[in-house]
């Protein structure tokens, strides 16, 4: 359902390949790789979030089994995502404007995305609490694990304490996550 026009910057590729790493050793991060074809992903460069995906359900198989499973493997790399994207630049930035706070953070959030990636919108809609809301995300190609990482590792880098993510698909493409945290 990706087209080409649907691209991921090469932050998340690195990503990716870190925790296929950090579970499976160099070799296993190699192997990934060579899936796609690349010798190296720059970080702010694009590339198709079709190569993302294939190289994502690469690292899921090779390390999933011994690594606490698929869906562990996604949240990890979501967020390693959140971790790289926000120690980048733009990241940086939107950790400035944020002010140190979770809440002014995942505002930008969607925003701020979607200079990483080209595919999908997202949007926070806030509960009447200070500290809990809802993420939506539509036409987003990433695994709902993978996005559960993301904006739990958005808010820890904030300084959020006992941050919970749950979702669930609204579509083929779509999906809702409640977030909160302490």
């Amino acid at each position: 359902m990706a087209g080409p026009t649907d691209t991921a910057r090469g932050i998340f590729f690195n990503g990716a390949l870190e925790v296929a790493r950090a579970f499976g050793g160099g070799e296993t991060a190699d192997r990934c790789q060579q899936i796609i074809g690349e010798k190296r992903f720059i970080d702010f460069f694009n590339y198709p979030v079709a190569d993302l995906l294939r190289m994502t359900l690469e690292v899921v198989r090779t390390v999933g089994p011994h690594a606490g499973g698929g869906a562990g493997v996604l949240r990890r790399m979501g967020a390693q995502a959140a971790r790289d994207f926000l120690a980048s630049a733009p990241g940086k930035t939107m950790m400035l404007l944020a002010s140190g706070s979770p809440r002014r953070l995942l505002n930008q959030f969607p925003t701020s995305y979607r200079t990483a990636v080209s595919f999908g919108e997202r949007r926070v809609v806030w509960s009447a609490g200070e500290r809990s809301g809802l993420f939506i995300a539509q036409r987003d190609f990433t695994p709902p694990a993978y996005t559960k990482g993301l904006l739990q590792g958005v808010l820890e880098v904030a300084g959020a304490r006992n941050v919970n993510v749950s979702g669930r698909p609204t579509g083929m493409l779509d999906s809702e996550y409640e977030i909160s945290w302490d």
